[in-house]
């Protein structure tokens, strides 16, 4: 059963984690590339004073039941290790609100979806993610094993 949910997942992540490429002209939107210095929770990290908002995405905030396993997800996708972010132009609770990519080029929204430890955000991604969303459920991945969705159980 593992091994078909490992399969599920993996075609959605032909479908939504695209590698980055750098843009062939220069964006008109804040570009930042950096190593993360601390990883707040699934969603937010910091590169030195910098604080990153991932677009696209909800994940458990840090003192809720999947807090620490979002939080574990993030700290294995970019700990010690390159970041580049593009920003949306928009601003969140002193966030910059940005796509960001591994030094691998995996979109880190979407692994963070497909791996189950994030939801999509359709207010802001328009669904991007929700092919991933629902092989992650389908395969009961990350916070999903448990039937719940973090920010509606309280601990």
């Amino acid at each position: 059963m593992a091994i078909v949910g490992f399969a599920i997942i993996g075609l959605a992540a032909s479908a939504d984690a695209q590698r980055w490429t750098p843009p062939s002209r220069p964006l008109p939107i804040e570009q930042t590339t950096g190593v993360p210095t601390s990883i707040y929770d699934g969603d937010t990290f910091r590169f030195g004073k910098m604080r990153v908002r991932i677009w696209g995405i909800d994940a458990p905030e840090k003192d809720t039941r999947f807090g620490p396993g979002a939080r574990a997800q993030l700290v294995q996708l970019v700990a010690g290790r390159p970041v580049q972010c593009r920003g949306t132009g928009q601003r969140n609770y002193d966030r910059i609100v940005a796509q960001c990519w591994n030094w691998q080029g995996v979109e880190i929204a979407a692994a963070m979806v497909r791996t189950g430890w994030a939801v999509d955000w359709a207010r802001f991604s328009q669904g991007r993610y929700q092919p991933s969303q629902q092989a992650a459920q389908r395969a009961h991945a990350g916070m999903y094993r448990y039937g719940v969705q973090p920010w509606r159980d309280p601990r």
